[in-house]
Protein backbone atom coordinates (compact mmCIF):
# COMPACT_ATOMS: atom_id res chain seq x y z
CA UNK A 1 0.00 0.00 0.00
CA UNK A 2 3.00 2.47 0.57
CA UNK A 3 3.63 2.88 -2.69
CA UNK A 4 0.38 4.16 -4.01
CA UNK A 5 -0.30 6.76 -0.96
CA UNK A 6 2.21 10.12 -0.61
CA UNK A 7 4.29 9.31 2.77
CA UNK A 8 2.34 9.89 5.62
CA UNK A 9 3.11 7.11 8.19
CA UNK A 10 -0.01 7.91 10.40
CA UNK A 11 -2.81 6.97 7.71
CA UNK A 12 -0.41 4.27 6.65
CA UNK A 13 -0.36 2.84 9.83
CA UNK A 14 -3.82 3.32 10.86
CA UNK A 15 -4.78 1.82 7.67
CA UNK A 16 -3.26 -1.56 8.30
CA UNK A 17 -4.58 -1.61 12.11
CA UNK A 18 -8.00 -0.93 10.82
CA UNK A 19 -7.35 -4.41 8.23
CA UNK A 20 -6.12 -6.57 10.77
CA UNK A 21 -8.50 -5.70 13.23
CA UNK A 22 -11.21 -6.18 10.79
CA UNK A 23 -9.34 -9.62 9.32
CA UNK A 24 -9.22 -10.76 13.22
CA UNK A 25 -13.32 -9.60 13.25
CA UNK A 26 -13.71 -12.15 10.15
CA UNK A 27 -12.85 -14.92 11.78
CA UNK A 28 -14.61 -14.53 14.86
CA UNK A 29 -17.82 -13.86 12.63
CA UNK A 30 -16.96 -17.11 11.25
CA UNK A 31 -16.45 -19.12 14.43
CA UNK A 32 -19.56 -17.43 15.29
CA UNK A 33 -21.16 -18.86 12.49
CA UNK A 34 -20.34 -22.64 12.68
CA UNK A 35 -21.18 -22.09 16.59
CA UNK A 36 -24.40 -20.80 16.18
CA UNK A 37 -27.38 -22.67 15.80
CA UNK A 38 -29.92 -22.69 12.25
CA UNK A 39 -31.44 -19.35 13.57
CA UNK A 40 -28.32 -17.01 14.38
CA UNK A 41 -26.99 -18.24 11.10
CA UNK A 42 -28.48 -15.29 9.15
CA UNK A 43 -27.77 -13.13 11.44
CA UNK A 44 -23.60 -14.11 11.47
CA UNK A 45 -23.78 -14.35 7.14
CA UNK A 46 -24.70 -10.84 7.63
CA UNK A 47 -22.27 -9.50 9.92
CA UNK A 48 -19.54 -11.95 7.41
CA UNK A 49 -20.94 -9.63 4.78
CA UNK A 50 -20.87 -6.47 6.55
CA UNK A 51 -17.10 -7.36 7.29
CA UNK A 52 -15.46 -7.81 3.91
CA UNK A 53 -17.25 -5.01 2.78
CA UNK A 54 -15.43 -2.95 5.23
CA UNK A 55 -12.46 -4.88 4.17
CA UNK A 56 -12.87 -3.61 0.44
CA UNK A 57 -13.96 -0.67 0.95
CA UNK A 58 -10.37 0.01 3.16
CA UNK A 59 -8.29 -0.51 0.06
CA UNK A 60 -10.78 0.76 -2.78
CA UNK A 61 -9.72 4.42 -2.93
CA UNK A 62 -5.96 2.98 -3.21
CA UNK A 63 -6.69 0.36 -5.74
CA UNK A 64 -8.71 3.15 -8.10
CA UNK A 65 -6.09 5.63 -7.42
CA UNK A 66 -3.14 3.17 -8.44
CA UNK A 67 -5.86 2.06 -11.46
CA UNK A 68 -5.83 6.19 -12.66
CA UNK A 69 -2.01 6.23 -11.96
CA UNK A 70 -2.70 8.97 -9.41
CA UNK A 71 -1.66 9.29 -5.61
CA UNK A 72 -4.20 9.57 -2.83
CA UNK A 73 -3.85 12.77 -0.80
CA UNK A 74 -2.45 11.81 2.13
CA UNK A 75 -4.93 13.82 4.57
CA UNK A 76 -7.78 12.74 2.50
CA UNK A 77 -6.63 9.08 2.90
CA UNK A 78 -6.21 9.74 6.44
CA UNK A 79 -9.49 10.96 7.90
CA UNK A 80 -11.27 8.50 5.13
CA UNK A 81 -9.72 5.15 7.59
CA UNK A 82 -10.32 7.29 10.81
CA UNK A 83 -13.86 7.65 9.58
CA UNK A 84 -14.12 4.27 8.86
CA UNK A 85 -12.46 2.78 11.75
CA UNK A 86 -14.84 5.10 13.81
CA UNK A 87 -17.96 4.04 12.06
CA UNK A 88 -17.41 0.27 10.64
CA UNK A 89 -14.81 -1.31 13.40
CA UNK A 90 -15.70 0.65 16.64
CA UNK A 91 -19.19 1.82 15.74
CA UNK A 92 -20.81 -1.63 14.33
CA UNK A 93 -18.47 -4.03 15.69
CA UNK A 94 -17.95 -3.03 18.88
CA UNK A 95 -21.48 -1.16 19.28
CA UNK A 96 -20.07 2.12 19.95
CA UNK A 97 -22.87 3.79 18.59
CA UNK A 98 -24.99 2.85 21.88
CA UNK A 99 -23.16 5.66 22.86
CA UNK A 100 -24.96 8.90 22.15
CA UNK A 101 -22.34 11.10 21.44
CA UNK A 102 -20.63 8.78 18.95
CA UNK A 103 -22.58 9.40 15.71
CA UNK A 104 -22.32 13.04 15.90
CA UNK A 105 -18.54 12.66 16.52
CA UNK A 106 -18.71 10.82 13.21
CA UNK A 107 -19.84 13.99 11.75
CA UNK A 108 -17.35 16.25 12.79
CA UNK A 109 -14.82 13.65 11.20
CA UNK A 110 -17.14 13.29 8.06
CA UNK A 111 -17.40 17.05 7.35
CA UNK A 112 -13.61 16.94 7.69
CA UNK A 113 -13.32 13.94 5.13
CA UNK A 114 -15.83 15.96 2.89
CA UNK A 115 -13.74 18.97 2.73
CA UNK A 116 -10.52 17.09 1.65
CA UNK A 117 -12.98 15.56 -1.05
CA UNK A 118 -13.67 18.66 -2.19
CA UNK A 119 -10.38 20.24 -2.66
CA UNK A 120 -9.07 16.96 -4.39
CA UNK A 121 -11.94 17.28 -6.68
CA UNK A 122 -11.13 20.88 -7.44
CA UNK A 123 -7.61 19.74 -8.82
CA UNK A 124 -9.79 17.10 -11.04
CA UNK A 125 -12.93 19.34 -12.39
CA UNK A 126 -9.97 22.72 -12.93
CA UNK A 127 -7.21 23.05 -14.98
CA UNK A 128 -3.37 24.38 -13.37
CA UNK A 129 -3.96 27.82 -15.31
CA UNK A 130 -7.64 28.52 -13.60
CA UNK A 131 -6.18 27.07 -10.36
CA UNK A 132 -3.44 29.39 -9.43
CA UNK A 133 -5.66 32.59 -10.67
CA UNK A 134 -8.23 31.31 -8.12
CA UNK A 135 -7.59 32.83 -4.24
CA UNK A 136 -7.19 30.71 -1.70
CA UNK A 137 -9.95 31.90 -0.05
CA UNK A 138 -12.59 31.11 -2.26
CA UNK A 139 -11.15 27.50 -3.01
CA UNK A 140 -11.65 26.90 0.96
CA UNK A 141 -15.25 28.39 0.49
CA UNK A 142 -16.36 25.97 -1.99
CA UNK A 143 -15.20 23.19 -0.05
CA UNK A 144 -16.58 24.28 2.92
CA UNK A 145 -20.16 24.37 0.73
CA UNK A 146 -19.16 21.06 -0.86
CA UNK A 147 -19.05 19.61 2.88
CA UNK A 148 -22.37 20.94 3.49
CA UNK A 149 -23.69 19.55 0.16
CA UNK A 150 -22.63 15.77 1.07
CA UNK A 151 -23.98 16.14 4.60
CA UNK A 152 -27.78 17.33 3.08
CA UNK A 153 -27.48 14.46 0.88
CA UNK A 154 -26.68 12.03 3.32
CA UNK A 155 -29.76 13.17 5.17
CA UNK A 156 -31.61 12.75 2.09
CA UNK A 157 -30.75 9.33 1.81
CA UNK A 158 -31.52 8.16 5.41
CA UNK A 159 -34.52 9.72 5.18
CA UNK A 160 -35.32 7.96 2.10
CA UNK A 161 -34.16 4.53 3.63
CA UNK A 162 -36.75 5.68 6.39
CA UNK A 163 -39.67 5.88 3.57
CA UNK A 164 -38.95 2.21 3.64
CA UNK A 165 -39.55 1.09 6.74
CA UNK A 166 -36.00 2.00 8.07
CA UNK A 167 -35.35 4.38 11.03
CA UNK A 168 -31.78 5.50 10.17
CA UNK A 169 -33.06 9.63 11.28
CA UNK A 170 -34.54 7.94 14.78
CA UNK A 171 -37.91 9.48 13.76
CA UNK A 172 -39.08 6.22 16.09
CA UNK A 173 -39.22 5.63 19.59
CA UNK A 174 -40.15 2.16 21.06
CA UNK A 175 -42.06 2.01 17.26
CA UNK A 176 -43.89 5.48 17.52
CA UNK A 177 -43.07 8.46 15.32
CA UNK A 178 -41.47 11.18 17.54
CA UNK A 179 -43.37 14.54 16.68
CA UNK A 180 -42.67 18.54 16.27
CA UNK A 181 -39.14 19.38 17.46
CA UNK A 182 -38.04 16.16 18.74
CA UNK A 183 -38.78 14.24 15.49
CA UNK A 184 -36.08 16.71 13.75
CA UNK A 185 -33.48 16.59 16.75
CA UNK A 186 -31.37 13.86 14.79
CA UNK A 187 -31.47 15.31 11.29
CA UNK A 188 -30.40 18.99 12.54
CA UNK A 189 -28.04 18.11 15.07
CA UNK A 190 -26.59 16.21 12.24
CA UNK A 191 -26.27 18.80 10.06
CA UNK A 192 -25.23 21.30 12.89
CA UNK A 193 -21.97 18.53 13.59
CA UNK A 194 -20.98 18.39 9.59
CA UNK A 195 -21.15 22.68 10.02
CA UNK A 196 -19.13 23.12 12.61
CA UNK A 197 -16.58 20.12 11.47
CA UNK A 198 -16.35 21.63 8.13
CA UNK A 199 -16.45 25.24 9.89
CA UNK A 200 -13.42 24.27 12.11
CA UNK A 201 -11.20 22.30 9.68
CA UNK A 202 -11.75 25.37 6.96
CA UNK A 203 -10.88 28.12 9.48
CA UNK A 204 -7.63 25.67 9.83
CA UNK A 205 -7.12 25.89 6.05
CA UNK A 206 -7.32 29.58 5.95
CA UNK A 207 -4.98 30.05 8.06
CA UNK A 208 -2.96 26.72 6.89
CA UNK A 209 -3.01 28.23 2.80
CA UNK A 210 -2.35 31.89 3.55
CA UNK A 211 1.07 31.01 5.77
CA UNK A 212 2.03 28.55 2.60
CA UNK A 213 -0.17 28.91 -0.34
CA UNK A 214 1.34 26.19 -2.07
CA UNK A 215 0.28 23.76 0.29
CA UNK A 216 -3.00 23.41 -1.11
CA UNK A 217 -1.60 20.75 -3.65
CA UNK A 218 -0.84 18.52 -1.08
CA UNK A 219 -5.04 17.88 -1.13
CA UNK A 220 -4.93 17.57 -4.81
CA UNK A 221 -5.19 14.01 -6.66
CA UNK A 222 -1.77 13.91 -8.14
CA UNK A 223 -0.54 11.71 -11.13
CA UNK A 224 2.17 9.56 -9.98
CA UNK A 225 5.97 10.16 -11.50
CA UNK A 226 8.17 6.72 -12.75
CA UNK A 227 9.22 6.83 -9.18
CA UNK A 228 6.11 6.46 -7.35
CA UNK A 229 5.62 3.23 -9.37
Amino acid sequence: MKKFIQKFSFSQGLAWVYEVLMFFALILAFMQYFASGSSGKGQAILLIIEIIAGIIVGFFPVWVANKLNYQVPRQLYAFFITFLFASVYLGTLQHFYRFAFWDKGLHLVSSSLEVCLGLALFAVLVTPEIQAKISRTFVIFYAFCFSLLCGVLWELYEFTCDSFGMNLQRYLLNGHPKVGRAALMDTMTDLLCDFAGALLFCIYLYFKFRRDPGSLKTFFFNKKSSMDS
